[in-house]
């Protein structure tokens, strides 16, 4: 059966599509973003796209003509996504036309112009949680705006604020989501699989221990070797018989800088005016939201040092054999900027379902979820290493 195709806009390095593309139901066509490195990277991995000669490098957005890149891809998407830039959003008070002549926020406009020219049967905008509550006079006033707009070319519209580590990624991490279908039936947002009422064997949510425990001290050698079998089924599923761990990346740091983090205690942060910077992972429980941060996301939470730039894509629930090109800050950029692969792909599953009507070959739901401790095969669970013990 022809998989379905999606178009990335604002791909970074495609973390969104990615998420469609582990239901084995879509496949992606190309992706759009005006960062170099997310372009380089995103096309890297997506080797079979080289060939596009438009989309394949940095783009504004703000002057592509989507003729161009229906051209491009050699015909019409049938689904977009994308998370357009957000940084205006995250600040409460202001007018709905102060947004729209807001620089940072100009991209959400594009985005709507590039539904309204193309017409896909359906497509996923992502932003932060926040540009729900943007506008002095009511809450949501943007969204509004942008919803009576895509209703008015035949989008029946529905949004929803999700919380990464209730679809099983180890990772708070709240986003926005709003998915249209063009002359259809409203989306419907999937169960949350994890729910704080979950009383009676219910699912745990996944930590830091399941993303990270596996994963031996980063060096200087790129790529490194496994080291250790895996121990939990997150990091099985993220490993896929993968022998190598690339963008496993070092941080040297100094004498006074090692025992000040020796002394720090997990789940602290080491500056206390920094949010989640120097943050120590608690192994525990989901990490914060994954973020750059003055290129030290986190602490680690058995080692004194900052995590890798791996060590993040794990968080954010990328595969090893995922690479990330350019500098450790550039890399660190792209990994806190992209949505949880795992969290699109519960939506990309129900995407499937409901509005193409195609049932993914490698569903997400409760019953046949890959993340589940029953699914980590006996013979794994005979090979835990007892010196990665928390």
């Amino acid at each position: 059966m022809e998989k379905i195709k999606v178009l990335d806009l604002y791909c970074g390095y495609g973390g969104l599509s990615m998420g469609f593309e582990f239901t084995k139901a879509f496949e992606v066509v190309g992706g759009i973003d005006f960062y170099d490195w997310a372009v380089k990277t995103f096309y890297y991995n997506h080797p079979q796209l080289n060939k596009l000669k438009v989309i394949n490098k940095p783009c504004d957005m703000t002057n592509l003509e989507t003729s161009e890149v229906l051209k491009d891809i050699g015909g019409k998407p049938d689904i977009i996504v994308g998370g357009p830039p957000c940084q205006g959003f995250s600040f409460a008070g202001k007018r709905l036309d102060e947004y729209m002549h807001d620089k940072r926020n100009e991209q959400v406009f594009h985005f709507l112009r590039f539904i309204k020219e193309i017409k896909p049967k359906a497509f996923l905008m992502e932003n932060v949680a926040g540009i729900r509550v943007t506008g002095q006079q009511k809450k949501g006033q943007l969204i509004d705006y942008l919803i009576e707009e895509y209703e008015k070319m035949g989008y029946a519209t529905s949004w929803q604020v999700v919380n990464s580590a209730d679809y099983r990624v180890p990772q708070n991490r709240k986003r926005f989501m709003l998915v249209g279908v063009l002359k259809g039936k409203k989306f419907i947002f999937p169960e949350a699989p994890i729910q704080d009422n979950n009383l009676f064997g219910g699912e745990e949510r996944l930590t830091v221990y399941d993303a990270l425990s596996d994963l031996p001290s980063p060096n200087h050698e790129e790529p490194q070797l496994h080291t250790i079998q895996p121990l939990t089924p997150l990091q099985k599923f993220l490993r896929n018989e993968t022998d190598t761990i690339a963008n496993h990346l070092v941080t040297v740091h100094g004498e006074e800088m090692i025992e000040r983090l020796k002394k720090q205690e997990n789940g602290t942060r080491l500056y206390p005016n920094w949010n989640h910077s120097w943050y120590k992972l608690d192994p525990k429980r989901p990490s914060p939201a994954v973020k750059e941060n003055h290129r030290a996301p986190f602490v680690h939470f058995r080692e004194p040092r900052a995590t890798s730039p791996r060590e993040c894509a794990r968080l954010q629930t990328v595969p090893d054999s995922y690479v990330f090109l350019g500098t450790k800050t550039a890399q660190l950029i792209m990994i806190g900027n992209a949505v949880p692969a795992i969290l699109s792909a519960h939506v990309a599953t129900e995407i499937a379902r409901q509005i193409f009507k195609v049932e993914p070959k490698t569903p997400w739901d409760k019953q046949n979820n890959p993340l589940t401790k029953n699914w980590l095969p006996e013979a794994t669970k005979e090979n835990l290493v007892s010196n990665c013990a928390i």
